[in-house]
């Protein structure tokens, strides 16, 4: 399986969290579309004892969500992975709901009291537990869970939650991974409307020649959008004037709709598997890798002649690749009979374009896709903008989550619009930092029986899942007091010469300003108060006044001074 064995060569994951977890948090990140591996699994993996069935939980108030997750990792090679371990999911949902919260460990008590309130608030409207393996999914798994699911739906319905379940084994873990490669974001299952006209297959692909009709993909445009495009270098580029092109195409549906299949040279859908149901071919995921002009021009007509789309017929190739190296090549070749252009994925936005190139004269690779191909370096648009957010003083908005950046374009541009480099590699290794340090007090509890004061209050605040945010932006307003300058936060950047220091370089220069800001925040604020600073702005304010006023007493000791970082900044 290519996906087990790029999961394999994640030495440092696997060395930090160890094999099992690693395995568990790597595929959750492939299931929950995050690039962002190791924060994940620092914020996110219980790993303790009594766990209450729990191995991963994830709050995400921005898509109403919350996902629990029971991992099981086999190092010898089974037929299946055992079926008590996807019941466990019925004790995990019944902690996570109505659990005496005197009896949750300390380590899930924060977490699971965060879930609650949002579901008392009606912040969360699907609860998806899941169970991971490496082994064969099983019909036993799989009956295990739908009962999960048909129980837990009547103990949710009050709630107007929905529950769903899923086994990630090696079949769907290896169909998540390829649909990352090539980037198909849409999963459901479709059936083709007719049958294939012949079909076509060599070492490594599979492929169907159908004839479809214009209602057919005017239906699946109106429904999935521009996603359609998703593993497309361009998106449907519209209808107008200067679209001559598209405007013909739509023109020939609406004034000769019987001739558009031999007027027209087709599309060409790139999926993640094929079944067959009663003589009709269903297949798992799509993605028009080329067609987007039809397609899109097809769903344009006037509304006087959509009944014409059921006249319009197109010749359609769809495509299923098993090989991975092979999915770009075949992107690519299908595309390269016309100049691309620009499409609508921010991957092609001119600020990234101009970001990625700025970025490479300091010696950084900056991502533009959700690619899985090295999750150790996951630098790049998707993990870069909840950060920023946060450092620039949006806390709360950061909080809902990465998607709500991408769907808001005020929030995305308020993040990337006239931005520096070195200002969002500042705010980037400044995330790093914090996530080290998470991770490092993590790793404290499992090695002493008895930690300080201020270890247990570190450990307490980082519980809380809004924290981290909260944080970044504390020390975003408390840079004031290390440096002689007005601090804009919006500009402050990295000078020339840090920028151009290794990412781990520039992160261990944050760690100790970090964990000065968490001694004294302990030393300020009751754990049990930190949801009232989190969501009252002037608290916030007041907090941050006082942090700045003990940084400063402590830059007259030399043993806190924080030069190294310091003179690493530069006012923007």
């Amino acid at each position: 399986m290519n996906y087990l064995e790029n999961f394999k060569k994640e030495k440092n994951l696997i060395e930090r969290f160890k094999e099992e977890n690693a395995y568990l948090c790597w595929v959750m990140a492939l299931y929950l579309d995050r690039n962002d591996v190791y924060e994940l699994g620092t914020d996110n993996l219980t790993d303790g004892k009594n766990d209450r069935k729990i191995d991963f939980i994830d709050l995400d108030i921005g898509n109403e969500r919350i996902t629990l997750a029971q991992g099981y990792y086999s190092k010898k090679d089974k037929d299946e992975a055992p079926a008590n371990k996807a019941s466990d999911m019925n004790t995990a949902l019944a902690w996570l709901l109505s659990g005496d919260m005197n009896e949750i460990p300390e380590y899930l008590r924060s977490i699971i009291a965060q879930c609650r309130e949002a579901i008392k608030n009606n912040e969360i409207s699907c609860i998806d537990a899941v169970y991971v393996h490496n082994l064969s999914e099983s019909k036993n798994c799989k009956n295990e869970l739908d009962t999960i699911q048909k129980h837990q739906s009547k103990l949710f319905e009050s709630y107007n939650i929905e529950i769903e379940t899923h086994e990630l084994g090696k079949q769907t873990t290896e169909n998540l991974y390829m649909s990352r490669e090539s980037q198909i974001l849409i999963k459901d299952k479709i059936e083709m409307e007719e049958i294939p006209l012949f079909a076509e297959k060599s070492d490594g692909w599979d492929a169907y020649v159908f004839s479809v009709s214009g209602k057919w993909l005017f239906e699946l445009y109106n429904k999935y959008g521009d996603d359609l495009f998703s593993a497309n270098y361009r998106g449907f580029l519209g209808i107008g004037k200067r679209k001559k092109i598209n405007n013909s195409i739509r023109q020939t549906v609406e004034m000769e709709p019987t001739n558009f299949w031999v007027y027209n040279n087709g599309i060409t859908i790139l999926t993640l598997g094929v079944e067959e149901d009663k003589n009709k071919k269903i297949i798992s995921g799509l993605s028009v890798i080329n067609g987007a002009q039809t397609t899109g021009s097809i769903s344009m007509v006037e509304d006087s002649k959509k009944s014409n789309l059921e006249d319009v017929k197109v010749l359609c190739r769809v495509i299923k690749c098993n090989d991975i190296n092979l999915i770009p090549k075949i992107v690519k070749s299908n595309n390269t009979q016309n100049e691309i252009t620009s499409w609508d994925r921010y991957s092609n936005d001119p600020i990234q374009l101009c970001l990625k190139e700025e970025f490479k004269k300091y010696g950084k690779e900056y991502s533009l896709k959700r690619g899985f191909d090295d999750t150790t370096d996951s630098f790049g648009i998707y993990t870069i903008a909840q950060p920023t957010l946060a450092f620039e003083g949006n806390y709360s908005e950061a909080n809902r989550g990465k998607n709500n950046i991408f769907k808001n374009n005020y929030l995305y541009r308020s993040v990337f619009e006239d931005k520096r480099a070195r200002h969002l590699l500042l705010v980037y290794s400044l995330a790093q930092a914090v996530d080290e340090v998470k991770y490092e007090i993590k790793d404290m509890t499992s090695k002493k029986e008895e930690l300080k004061d201020d270890e247990i209050a570190k450990l307490a605040f980082f519980r809380n899942l809004k924290f981290k945010m909260f944080l970044i932006a504390i020390i975003a307003e408390c840079l004031d007091s290390i440096v002689d300058f007005k601090v804009d936060k919006k500009t402050i950047a990295l000078s020339e010469v840090a920028a151009q220091d290794s990412l781990e370089s520039i992160k261990n220069k944050w760690k100790k300003f970090v964990n000065s800001i968490l001694t004294i925040l302990g030393s300020q604020i009751k754990i049990e108060e930190i949801n009232e600073y989190i969501s009252d702005k002037e608290k916030f304010e007041q907090l941050c006044k006082t942090l700045k006023a003990l940084i400063s007493v402590l830059q007259t000791s030399s043993a806190t001074k924080f030069d190294e970082l310091t003179t690493s900044l530069w006012k923007g």
